[in-house]
């Protein structure tokens, strides 16, 4: 099947590309989250909340890898913001839920809007005979990463 790339140098050469990926979208991205005084990582907690649904404080503190008093200090911000709710548990009025509210969505999916059309218009610029070959390559990888990989191979 022709000289097997070494793990290194495909890493290497997605590092390289997402590095392009990331030079382009910095931009507007920054200053959607500039616009909306919002932090990366009160960023990276909508982003959470919007793909895994409402959590308690310490499930978001352990993803994000954050002590607990520093979780409560940034959903207190998201809080003031508007972007989050924190409300007493049902069952354990100790534990408190933190779910992303509706001006959270609207912002998250306004830097989502702007990750797609900056990645269209970078993708853009790719001979379309490339873009012919590289599309289903792209599928399959995402497919196989998704199940976690080849058998044998472990999953991160």
């Amino acid at each position: 099947m022709g000289d097997e790339v070494s793990i290194d140098t495909l890493t290497t050469r997605l590092i390289e590309l997402m590095n392009v990926l990331h030079s382009r979208m910095a931009g507007d991205a920054m200053q959607i989250l500039a616009e909306a005084n919002i932090t990366l990582p009160q960023m990276v907690c909508l982003h959470l909340l919007r793909e895994v649904g409402a959590r308690n404080l310490g499930a978001i503190g352990q993803i994000l890898n954050l002590s607990p008093s520093a979780t409560s200090h940034l959903v207190d911000r998201l809080v003031e913001k508007g972007l989050v709710t924190r409300v007493e548990d049902v069952v354990d009025r100790r534990q408190k839920n933190v779910d992303i509210t509706a001006a959270g969505l609207e912002l998250t999916a306004r830097l989502a809007a702007e990750r797609t059309e900056q990645i269209r218009l970078t993708v853009s610029q790719i001979e379309p005979e490339l873009r012919d070959r590289l599309s289903p390559l792209i599928e399959l990888v995402t497919t196989q990463l998704r199940r976690g990989g080849p058998p044998g191979c472990p999953a991160s």
